[in-house]
């Protein structure tokens, strides 16, 4: 091992990749090992998790997204955004109904599943919770 790789391993400490999570929505909070932090996309083409139109609130899209396999003990805090590859402003969503396993989102303005679908937006996503 070369001198400047020793010096760089005695000089600077080793990082740790820490999740710190305050609170949840079912006020669960687990032992500090158990916190992770998961991410994904929900692609506009997917076929089981497609842009739907709201019968419940007209002019609204909505769709689920499963994060099971973030494997979660009770139901994490999430973000969502919209996201588009085509020079397009995709319409804010927002969380509607939320578990351990599943999230449901809505779209702020109002739009069509056909014109969501045809601008192509993804939802991306992450979630912070615990596994024990």
């Amino acid at each position: 091992m070369s001198l400047i790789a020793l010096l760089t391993l005695a000089l600077v400490p080793a990082l740790q990749s820490e999740v710190k999570i305050l609170d949840t929505p079912d006020y669960y909070t687990g032992p500090a090992p158990c916190a992770l932090s998961c991410s994904g996309v929900s692609r506009w083409n997917q076929e089981q998790s497609k842009w739907k139109d709201s019968g419940l609130h007209k002019g609204k899209v909505y769709k689920f997204i499963n994060i099971a396999d973030c494997n979660f003990v009770s139901a994490p805090v999430v973000t969502t955004t919209s996201v588009s590859k085509k020079a397009v402003v995709c319409p804010a969503v927002s969380v509607w109904y939320l578990t351990e396993s599943d999230v449901q989102v809505y779209s702020v303005g109002n739009t069509t599943a056909d014109n969501i679908r045809l601008d192509q937006c993804n939802v991306h996503w992450s979630a912070f919770g615990y596994t024990c």
